[in-house]
């Protein structure tokens, strides 16, 4: 349930950050360095299709691996400390 509601999320922050893309002005385009015609195609695509959301799965991996490893290491420094006594 948690992902679907995450990815309902995704896909409303998509949806709305199109439309605003969509209504920028030429100076704000500019910017950002976008054509009208660029904006407009990024702007016509359909919210589910954001390669964006691939990238934040791939990013977790590194992070449960960090995750792990920083445990380890807390464990082993308390076991050491706790071998010591």
């Amino acid at each position: 349930m948690k992902k679907f509601i995450r990815l309902a999320k995704q896909y409303r922050e998509t949806y709305y950050s199109r439309r605003l893309l969509r209504n920028l002005d030429a100076h704000a385009l500019k910017d950002i360095d976008l054509s009208r015609a660029d904006a407009l195609h990024e702007a016509k695509r359909p919210f589910w299709d954001n390669k964006a959301h691939q990238v934040t799965a791939a990013k977790k991996r590194p992070h449960l691996i960090y995750s792990a490893v920083s445990l380890l290491l807390i464990m082993g420094v308390g076991l050491t400390i706790f071998l010591r006594f």
